[in-house]
Formats: structure tokens, sequence, C-alpha cells
């Protein structure tokens, strides 16, 4: 009997994708009780010949965004319960056997753990990722990394969205509690993140990319306080440039709003933690992460803005 299909998103993932088998392939856990299925989306590395080396299959599907491929491998699943993790997260021995638990004692409900720091973690990862007096911040949503779900009720709400570019982890969340079912966050399906960004460079265009999520319905954005928050501070921005050589009171307003939306997120932030910031050199780290996330978020907006103009 499959209790487990682990389904593995891919795309140029040859320096993580190796340590993600290896920890799924070391559990404690049976292993002709579970499956491993890697779904690759058109990877130009050596991500497919590892793959198929270490994974039960690999599947080439180089057409669909990242929902479509998800949806993909579970199409495929023999497992009666469908694990999603992503391709540069690593997992403890132990991990399957807590999720069987947790599914034991209710099977009408979809789990989701956090992410780890790796152990060689930049200042980025640690200010972005910021961990509490209870260890890591759990997200509100599922997220792609770690999710385990009945297969019965994936296909009860009809899986991922395949028209979305991202975001499809938070909307798939959403729908199962709008559908009565219960999303529970744990700490027991943690996973390592390898994959985090550490550049600032890859922080901005990461949180461009995510912007993309918003080119589905202007009418759902209007319910997410950060797409707001992202629009505001894209409109201060546009406006304080604009006004900039005028001078004038508005653009004084246009300069605090600025400067107050991302220390709402750092607050915000800090207040999940449920700690205040070692010093004064992390509070500002991660005040600057957050400027900087706005910042993406707002280059991806007006991107999406100027591609509607035309």
């Amino acid at each position: 009997m499959t209790i487990f299909t682990i389904v593995i998103p891919c795309f140029n993932e040859a320096e993580h994708i190796g340590m993600c088998l290896s920890s799924l392939n070391n559990q404690n856990f049976p292993r002709n009780q579970f499956e491993i299925i890697v779904v690759d989306n058109g990877s130009e590395d050596a991500s497919v010949e590892i793959s198929q080396a270490l994974a039960d299959r690999t599947i080439v599907y180089p057409d669909g965004k990242v929902g479509a491929v998800r949806n993909k491998g579970a199409s495929e699943a023999k497992g009666q319960n469908l694990v999603f993790i992503d391709a540069d997260c690593t997992l403890d021995n132990d991990w399957l056997n807590r999720a069987l638990k947790l599914l034991s004692r209710d099977a009408n409900t979809a789990f989701g753990g956090g992410c780890l720091l790796p152990p060689n973690a930049s200042w980025i990862e640690k200010c972005w990722l910021l961990e509490g007096r209870d260890g890591n911040t759990l997200p509100k949503e599922l997220i792609g990394c770690s999710i385990v779900t009945p297969r019965k009720v994936f296909k009860d709400i009809g899986g991922f969205d395949e028209c979305m570019a991202s975001g499809e982890d938070s909307e798939l969340s959403a729908r199962l509690k709008s559908a009565g079912y219960i999303v529970n966050m744990t700490r027991c399906l943690n996973v390592t993140h390898w994959g985090n960004a550490k550049t600032q460079f890859d922080f901005f265009n990461r949180q461009a990319w995510h912007a993309e999520q918003y080119k589905k319905s202007w009418r759902s954005n209007i319910k997410d306080p950060i797409f707001l928050l992202a629009l505001v501070f894209c409109t201060s921005t546009v406006a304080t440039l604009v006004l900039l050589p005028i001078g004038s009171t508005k653009t004084f307003l246009g300069i605090i709003l600025l400067a107050v939306a991302p220390s709402a997120l750092t607050v915000k932030r800090y207040f999940r933690t449920n700690r205040g910031p070692h010093n004064i050199k992390e509070a500002l780290c991660s005040y600057y992460l957050d400027a900087l996330y706005l910042t993406g978020r707002a280059w991806g907006l007006l991107r999406i803005a100027l591609e509607r103009v035309k």
C-alpha cells in the first residue's frame, strides 16, 4: 500500500535536488509505502539526470506554471496522501512519520509547515526568516515547500490554480478553508530551505516575480493587505518622483509614506516572532529588507500596469 506520494516541482535545481531526494530516501519510514515523483519544468541543467537516479519517477513537463506542474505530479500519484515539497528543501529523517501521525488524527485536514534556516544562512536569510523564542515563524497559509493533504481532499477542491505564476499555495490554502476544510500549520512539518535569496539583487527579483500573482484578479487583490501596502508604496514612489522638483507638501507626505510603509511590515514580522529585535543592527537590516521587499513588489505592479496599458 502506498501511503504517500511526494511531488516535487523542479526547474534548474541541480544544486539542491540531490540533497532533497536523499533526505526523502533516508526517511525512517518503509520505503515501499511512499513514492517520489519529480516533475521537471524544462530544466537546462542536470536536474533531470539527478532526479532519474534518485526518484521513483521523473516526469518532464516543460509547459505550464508551477500549479500545473504540481497538479501533473498529483495526477500520477498512487498514494493515499499527497506531499508537496520544493526541490531546494530537505527533511529530517522522521518527517514522514510525523506527517502520518498528524493525518491519523484528522483525515480531512491539510497540514503545512514552515522553513528552517540552513546552517550557512546569510544575514538576508536571518533577517527575513526571523526566528522567535519558540523557533521559526510559521506562515499563516500553506507554502509550497511543505504541504501534506489527503489525495481525496486535494481532488475535491480541484488542486492548484494552474493560471498563477506564484501564490498558488496560499490560494489553495484559502480555497481549502472556503470549502470547509481545516488548514493546520505546524512546526512538525518544518523543512530546511536551502534556496533562499542570499543577495539583495536576488531578493528584489524574487519579490518582483511574486508580484505576478496580482495579475489574476484585482478584486481579490483588494482583500490582500500586502497588495494594498505595495500599491501605496508604488503610488507614493511615483508621486514623490514626479513632485520632487516642485517641493510641495505632497512631496513631503509621499516621503513619509515611503518611510512608514516598510516599518509596518517590520513591526508585523517581529510581532509574529513574539520578540523584539536582538539589537539595532538586526532591526535596521530587517527594516531595509522590508523596504526592498516593497520596492520589488512595487516594481512588479508597475510592470503589470505597463503591460495592460500596451
